[in-house]
C-alpha cells in the first residue's frame, strides 16, 4: 500500500504541474476593489464578503463593491484584518490599532463609542488576542471582551504572542521564543526557539504550526516533549491557514503552498496557487470557493469542478476557434491562422499549420476515423493525419460546413462558381458537384441523414436533395429562417436557427424550442448533441443543456457562471468520456457532460434605504412622512459563483401592482399613498430556482398631520364644541327672540288697547252722546234710534276686532263705514264718503285698525272745516306683491288744518304715534314691511286742496 500509495502521489504532482488548472476569478481596481494590495478575506454571519486592502475595507456580495474608508469614519485606511464577535460586529484591525469596528453600516470608534475608548484605555489591541472573555456592561449592552483584546471563538488561527492550547490533557501557551507546558502540579517548563519572534501558529489536530521568515515548524509533543520537523520554503512566509481537508497552505511572497502532514518525510511543500505573486494570505468561504489576496488583487477559485487549459498549459493562444474530440481520443484545437494543437498528457503541443501562418479561421474539424479529419479553413479544405503529421489539401475555396455518412461527405464552400455545394467519396477520392440553389450564398449548415438525403440549412432556409428531380427542394415548415446548424438527435434532425429558436423535426410534425417554452434567446449560434443524444444549444446568451424523454418532452438547464462556464465567449462545443470541451477566448474550458450547479436559492438581504435626508442600513422597517413618501431601497443575493446571472422578483403588498422581474439590484419606490407595505424580494439564479422565502421590508407612509387619529380626534372634538356652542348660541338667540316677540305682542296689544282708546276717546263719545241727547230733545226719535243703533254696533265691532292683530279687509271697512256714518251724522252730513275694494281682496287680512286714525284725522283735521262739499275716499288695491290703502279727502289740508289748530307746532296727534308704533311692531313680529306716506296735495297741484295717506303693505303673510 505504501508503494501505491507513493505512486499515486507521483501522478497527482504530474497532473498538478502539467494538467489544466482549475478556472479563477481576478478582481482588481477595475472590477471595484479600493486597492490593488489585498491583506486578507473574511466572510461574516450573513455572507458578505470583506476585503481588508491599503486602502479601506471593502464589502463584496458577488456583484458589488461597498468601500469603507477613513471618510465614513475608520481610524486608518490601511486595514488588515477583520473579525466578527457574537453581536455580529466586524473587527477591523487598521495601521494605527486603534479600536474600531462596523455596525450596520456605522464605523464606530474611540470617536463615538465607550467600548472603543475602554478599550484603547486598557490598550486593547488586535494582535493582543487570548481565549479569555470578560463580561463588560455599558447601558446594558453586553461585550466579550478578552483580557488582551477582541477574540472570534470561531478562528482557529490566532496572530498571538500568548497563545493558548492544550495536547494530551495539557495547558501549553507559546509566547516569543517560548513554548511554555505547564502541568497539574503548577510546575512549568520552557522550550526555547533559537529564533527572534513566534510569527504565527495555530494547534490543529495534534500539531502546533509556527512559522519564522522562511521556516514552517510542525510540532508534535511525545510525553509533553516537542518534536519539531523544520520545512523550508522558497520565499518568505506571510501567514499559515487551514486549506482544505485540514492541509496546511503556506502563503509567501511567491504564491501559495500546500504542506501536508501526512506526507511521508521527505516531500517538500508544492505551489497550489498564486506562484510568482505575493500572497498575504487565503481564505475558504462557506461555498468552498478559494479566495487568495495578494498584491495584485483578489483571486477566487471556484469550488466547482471546472478546469481550464490556457496559456499555460501549451496553447499557443487562450482565443481558440475550434475544439474537437477525436474518437480515438485525441483532443485538437484550431486557430484563426489555421494553426492546430493536440492535446497529449494533458498539456497541448503544436501539430501543424494550415498554409503560411498568416490570416485563415480554421472553420470545422470532421473527423473521419482514429488518425484522420477534414479541416475547413478561409484558404480551403484539408485532408489532415495525426501519423507523420501530414496533411494534402484538396479544395482552394473557403469552406462553410462539412458533415459525413458512410463513405459520403457533404461539403459547403465559397466558390467563384454558383455551385457551392459538393459531394466527396472516400473510397473514390472523387468530387461530384450538387445542383445549384435558389441562393449563391454557400450553406453554413450541412447534414445527411440515414436514407442518405442532403440536407443544407442556408440563410433563406432549409433545403433538401430530391434525386429524382435532381434538384434541392426548399423545407416549407421553417421558411426563410437563417439556419445556423444542423444535427440529429434520435434520429431528428435538429435546426438552430438565427433568430427563431431550435426547430426538431420528428416525423410529419416540427418541435419548437425558443424562449417561450424555456430558451434563454431566440438566437442560437449553434447547436450541438453530447454522447448521452442530449441537446446542448449556444445562443447569445449563453449555453444550456435539453434532455429529452422518449417522448420529446424537454426539461433544460441553463449553464452559468456557477458551473465555469462564461455567458457570451463560447466559439465551439465538442464531447468525449464524458466532459464537455468548450473553446472560448479565454481557453478551453472543461465541464462535465452531468455538471449541475449545487449552489441553493440565494438568500436576500436589504442593504440600505436611501431616504430624502438619510439613510438607513441593514432596514427591516422604514418610516416615510406623507410629504417624503419615496425611497431608494438597495438590495443583493449573496453568491460568488453566478456573478450576474442572479434575477430578482419583487411584490409590494399593499399596492396595487403585480410582481415585477428585474436583474437590477436597486428599486426606488414612487410617491406612495399613506399607509402600511411589505416590500417583499425573491432571488433566482439563471435556472429560476427562486428562493421559497423572500426578504421582507416593512414601510410604513405616515398619513400628514390632517389625517391622524389624534388630529382628526381633535377636530371632531372641537366641531363637537362648536356645535354645541352654536346650539347653545342658537337657543339663547331663540329664547331672545321669543322673549322679544312676546315683549311686542304685549307691546302691541298695549298699542291696540290704546288705539281703541284713542278711537272711542271721550271726545267722540261725548259728541256721539250729545248727538243722540239732541235728537231726543227735538223729539227726532227716528235719528236718534239710528244713531244709538250705529253707535252700539260701532263699538261692539270695535271691541271684537281688537281682540286679533288682523282683520280682513271686508270687516274693516264695514267698521269704518259704520265709524264714517256716525261722523257724518254729528257733523251734519258736511261730506259724502266713497269706499272701494279691489275685487278679490275682500278675505285679504291687513293689520286691525290700520286705517281707523287715518280716516279719524282725514275727517276731524281735514273736512270738518268744510261747510259742504267735503268728499272722503277709502280704497284698498293689490300691487304685485303688496296691498295698497289709500284714505284721500279734500278738506284743507295738512298743513292748513295746523292753522286752525290751536294746539303747539310740535304737538304729534296721538292717534300717529301710537299706529307709527304698532306699524313698527307688527313689521319686526311678522316680517312684514308696512310704510305709511302722508301727501298735502297743495304741494302736488295749488289748485287742489286736501290730503292723500298711502299704506303700503308688503309680505304679508296672508297675501
Amino acid at each position: 500500500m505504501h508503494h501505491y500509495s507513493l505512486i499515486l502521489f507521483f501522478l497527482f504532482q504530474s497532473l498538478l504541474i502539467y494538467g489544466q488548472k482549475p478556472q479563477l476569478r481576478h478582481y482588481t481596481l477595475s472590477d471595484g476593489l479600493p486597492s490593488n494590495t489585498v491583506y486578507s478575506v473574511y466572510q461574516d454571519s450573513k455572507g458578505f464578503i470583506w476585503f481588508c486592502t491599503s486602502w479601506g475595507i471593502s464589502r463584496f456580495d458577488g456583484h458589488h463593491f461597498e468601500t469603507i474608508t477613513s471618510n465614513h469614519g475608520l481610524p486608518d485606511n490601511e486595514t488588515f484584518q477583520a473579525w466578527e464577535d457574537p453581536w455580529q460586529r466586524l473587527w477591523v484591525s487598521t495601521y494605527n490599532g486603534s479600536p474600531t469596528y462596523i455596525y450596520n453600516g456605522k464605523v464606530y470608534s474611540v470617536q463615538n463609542d465607550n467600548l472603543c475608548r475602554l478599550m484603547e484605555k486598557r490598550r486593547i489591541g488586535f494582535y493582543d488576542i487570548t481565549p479569555r472573555w470578560d463580561l463588560y456592561s455599558d447601558q446594558h449592552k453586553k461585550y466579550l471582551i478578552g483580557q488582551k483584546g477582541i477574540f472570534n471563538p470561531k478562528d482557529t488561527i490566532s496572530q498571538s504572542p500568548n497563545y493558548h492550547f492544550k495536547d494530551q490533557g495539557q495547558d501549553f501557551y507559546v509566547s516569543t521564543k517560548k513554548i511554555i507546558r505547564k502541568t497539574h502540579s503548577g510546575i512549568k517548563t520552557a522550550y526555547v526557539f533559537k529564533e527572534k519572534a513566534v510569527r504565527a501558529c495555530f494547534y490543529l489536530n495534534g500539531h502546533l504550526y509556527v512559522r519564522h521568515y522562511n521556516l514552517l515548524y510542525d510540532i508534535r509533543f511525545k510525553e509533553g516533549k516537542p518534536l519539531i520537523k523544520k520545512i523550508e520554503m522558497p520565499s518568505n512566509i506571510l501567514d499559515l491557514t487551514i486549506g482544505k481537508n485540514d492541509k496546511i497552505w503556506c502563503c509567501t511572497t511567491s504564491g501559495i503552498l500546500e504542506y501536508n502532514p501526512n506526507e511521508i518525510a521527505d516531500q517538500k511543500p508544492h505551489y497550489i496557487a498564486m506562484k510568482g505573486i505575493v500572497s498575504y494570505s487565503s481564505f475558504i468561504d462557506k461555498q468552498g470557493n478559494s479566495w487568495y489576496p495578494t498584491n495584485e488583487g483578489v483571486y477566487m477559485q471556484p469550488a466547482n469542478k471546472t478546469l481550464v487549459y490556457t496559456t499555460d498549459d501549451g496553447l499557443t493562444d487562450n482565443n481558440v476557434l475550434v475544439v474537437k474530440y477525436l474518437p480515438g481520443g485525441k483532443l485538437l484545437a484550431g486557430y484563426s491562422n489555421s494553426a492546430l494543437m493536440i492535446e497529449e498528457k494533458n498539456r497541448f503541443k503544436p501539430l501543424y499549420t494550415l498554409g503560411d501562418g498568416q490570416w485563415n479561421r480554421l472553420k470545422y474539424i470532421l473527423p473521419i476515423d482514429d488518425n484522420t479529419f477534414f479541416a475547413g479553413s478561409d484558404r480551403g479544405l484539408f485532408k489532415c493525419s495525426l501519423t507523420g503529421n501530414r496533411y494534402t489539401k484538396l479544395l482552394e475555396f473557403s469552406q462553410k460546413s462539412a458533415s459525413i455518412k458512410n463513405n459520403t461527405v457533404l461539403l459547403s464552400q465559397t466558390s467563384t462558381e454558383k455551385r457551392n455545394h459538393l459531394i466527396y467519396d472516400l473510397k473514390k477520392e472523387t468530387f461530384s458537384q450538387l445542383p445549384e440553389l435558389i441562393t449563391s450564398i454557400a450553406a453554413p449548415a450541412t447534414a445527411i441523414d440515414t436514407k442518405g438525403t442532403y440536407w443544407l440549412g442556408t440563410v433563406q432556409g432549409l433545403f433538401y436533395y430530391n434525386p429524382a428531380k435532381k434538384k434541392f427542394i426548399q423545407y416549407p415548415a421553417l421558411g426563410k429562417n437563417r439556419i445556423t446548424s444542423l444535427n440529429f438527435l434520435k434520429g431528428r434532425l435538429v435546426i438552430s436557427t438565427h433568430s427563431d429558436g431550435v426547430f426538431i423535426r420528428d416525423g410529419q410534425r416540427i418541435i419548437k424550442l425558443n424562449k417561450t417554452n424555456g430558451l434563454i434567446s431566440n438566437i442560437c449560434e449553434k447547436a450541438y448533441v453530447d454522447e448521452k443524444e442530449r441537446l446542448w444549444v449556444n445562443t447569445d446568451k449563453g449555453l444550456s443543456r435539453i434532455t429529452f424523454d422518449d417522448d420529446m418532452h424537454s426539461s433544460i438547464y441553463h449553464f452559468s457562471a456557477a458551473d465555469g462556464v462564461p455567458s457570451h465567449m463560447i466559439n465551439n462545443v465538442t464531447f468525449g468520456e464524458g466532459k464537455a470541451f468548450l473553446a472560448t477566448s479565454k481557453g478551453i474550458i472543461v465541464i462535465s457532460q452531468d455538471q449541475v450547479s449545487k449552489n441553493q436559492p440565494y438568500k436576500v438581504y436589504f442593504l440600505k434605504a436611501s431616504l430624502k435626508d438619510s439613510t438607513v442600513y441593514y432596514p427591516q422597517k422604514i418610516s416615510l412622512n406623507y410629504n417624503q413618501n419615496n425611497a431608494q431601497i438597495t438590495y443583493t443575493a449573496i453568491s460568488y459563483l453566478d456573478e450576474k446571472d442572479i434575477k430578482y422578483k419583487y411584490l409590494l403588498s399593499g399596492a396595487e401592482n403585480d410582481t415585477v422581474i428585474t436583474e437590477e439590484s436597486t428599486l426606488t419606490l414612487g410617491a406612495l399613498k399613506p399607509g402600511n407595505y411589505l416590500l417583499n424580494i425573491w432571488a433566482s439564479g439563471k435556472n429560476n430556482s427562486w428562493n421559497t422565502t423572500p426578504a421582507v421590508l416593512a414601510i410604513v407612509v405616515k398619513p400628514p398631520f390632517w389625517e391622524e387619529l389624534w388630529f382628526m380626534g381633535g377636530i371632531l372634538l372641537l366641531l363637537l364644541v362648536f356645535i354645541i356652542l352654536i346650539y347653545r348660541h342658537r337657543v339663547n338667540i331663540i329664547r331672545k327672540k321669543e322673549a322679544e316677540k312676546t315683549e311686542r305682542k304685549k307691546m302691541i296689544a298695549e298699542l291696540e288697547m290704546q288705539a281703541l282708546r284713542a278711537q272711542i276717546n271721550p271726545h267722540f263719545i261725548f259728541n256721539v252722546l250729545n248727538a243722540i241727547q239732541n235728537y231726543y230733545g227735538k223729539e227726532d226719535e227716528l235719528n236718534a234710534n239710528y244713531y244709538m243703533a250705529a253707535f252700539s254696533d260701532l263699538i261692539r265691532k270695535t271691541l271684537t276686532h281688537s281682540k286679533e292683530h288682523w282683520n280682513t279687509i271686508e270687516k274693516e271697512m264695514s267698521m269704518l263705514k259704520t265709524y264714517i256714518e256716525l261722523e257724518q251724522m254729528r257733523f251734519k252730513n258736511h261730506f259724502s264718503y266713497e269706499i272701494f275694494v279691489e275685487p278679490g281682496l275682500e278675505q285679504l287680512k291687513i293689520p286691525t285698525m290700520l286705517l281707523q286714525t287715518y280716516t279719524e284725522n282725514s275727517i276731524s283735521h281735514g273736512l270738518r272745516y268744510l261747510k259742504t262739499g267735503g268728499i272722503l275716499r277709502i280704497s284698498c288695491s293689490r300691487s304685485e306683491d303688496s296691498i295698497i290703502c289709500i284714505v284721500e279727502d279734500n278738506g284743507v289740508g295738512f298743513e292748513k288744518a295746523r292753522e286752525f289748530d290751536s294746539r303747539p307746532d310740535d304737538y304729534k296727534s296721538m292717534g300717529l304715534k301710537i299706529t307709527a308704533g304698532r306699524i313698527s311692531a307688527i313689521n319686526e313680529l311678522y316680517g312684514t314691511s308696512i310704510s305709511t306716506e302722508i301727501t298735502d296735495k297743495n304741494n302736488i297741484n295749488p289748485n287742489l286742496q286736501g290730503t292723500i295717506v298711502r299704506i303700503t303693505i308688503k309680505n304679508t303673510p296672508f297675501l
